[in-house]
């Protein structure tokens, strides 16, 4: 695989190697013995199995109050899903060991191909990976609404699309075995549906993605390289009278993508923009302080050293840069006695 992206390989085929997955992928899970099934889940469970569980955090005998845990996880899970997810969403439910993985490990990911509202993504794999890359299929929800609008252009069509609710799939083990469960009953799973309980990976179904999905999510949050390829499939949706669109990205745009973008965006969660918000302002703040304050201040005089008491140069000389005069340090160390 000799391209400028290394990991990337050829674009060309890079649909069948997904496709190859999916179906081995399937033919595995088909032939899986221990899957703890939806009707054993309400109760039907034949202890005779001895299936295992992780539940309390060893690995364990799977007994009835472990069921009815199940339960009570998968309507708390639906219950904190409903309404579907957004690119923001899922970065936000994420456990931090993905984000920290996903920064670290999955510097970037491209638009592949795109199928009407159904864009797959191709991402690098981690540093222990059998794979050089993953597949991770987005499906954009609004995508018919995107095309059919005519208030706004494909470019700020394709924005406001990035920003609506979604569902995806990725083709790793990671999302297989922790996530695929969670996406089916959350609603907002884009690959073969899973009804097999996680017993075992995930039994309290936390966690919503594995780090490619967030890398690509990380994408989608930002108004760049995703924009653009989504304003591409919108132009040409809205060209044809059925509003379908078939874009297939050339290794050649692709290369030129990986190339601008080295620098790998953020992975963050709301908290985390608006922790960063924050000290932006709090940096702006200091440097317009900085900016008005006299360029050289005057040195403390007597008179001012008597009044401050306590302080020493250092500190007089600090309060003295900040603009204050001489009569609000004395009153702001009287007011400290």
């Amino acid at each position: 695989m000799a391209t400028t992206g290394g990991w990337l390989g050829k674009l060309a085929g890079a649909a069948g190697e997904a496709n190859k997955r999916a179906a081995a992928e399937k033919a595995e899970r088909l032939a899986a013995p221990n899957i703890l099934r939806p009707n054993e889940v309400s109760g039907e469970y034949d202890a005779g199995r001895v299936l295992m569980t992780t539940l309390g955090g060893e690995i364990r005998p799977l007994t009835a109050d472990d069921l009815a845990a199940f339960r009570r996880n998968i309507q708390t899970t639906q219950k904190r899903l409903k309404g579907g997810i957004t690119a923001r969403k899922v970065l936000d439910l994420s456990w931090k060991d993905d984000r920290d993985r996903a920064q670290s490990q999955i510097r970037q990911a491209v638009p592949a191909s795109a199928s009407n509202g159904r864009v797959r993504f191709v991402t690098s794999a981690g540093p222990d990976s059998k794979v050089s890359r993953h597949h991770v299929t987005v499906e954009f929800m609004s995508y018919g609404a995107a095309v059919s609008a005519g208030t706004k252009t494909p470019l700020q069509a394709a924005n406001w699309l990035r920003k609506q609710p979604l569902k995806f799939d990725c083709d790793c083990e990671r999302h297989t075995f922790w996530f695929r469960y969670v996406s089916t009953i959350g609603g907002f799973n884009a690959g073969r549906a899973e009804t097999g309980f996680p017993k075992i990976r995930n039994p309290r179904l936390t966690g919503v993605g594995c780090k490619h999905v967030l890398r690509v999510m990380a994408e989608v949050e930002s108004a760049g390289t995703v924009a653009l390829f989504l304003s591409k499939v919108i132009t040409r949706a809205r060209a044809n009278d059925d509003g379908r669109a078939t874009v297939r990205q050339t290794q050649k745009d692709a290369e030129a993508q990986l190339a601008a973008n080295k620098r790998a965006r953020n992975i963050m969660t709301t908290e985390d923009r608006q922790k960063a918000s924050a000290a932006a302002r709090d940096r702006r703040a200091l440097a317009r302080a900085v900016a008005d304050a006299p360029t050289r201040p005057e040195k403390p005089t007597a008179a001012s050293r008597r009044m401050a008491g306590s302080l020493n140069k250092a500190q007089l000389a600090m309060l003295s840069r900040m603009g204050l005069t001489e009569s609000q340090i004395a009153a702001i160390t009287a007011a400290g006695k």
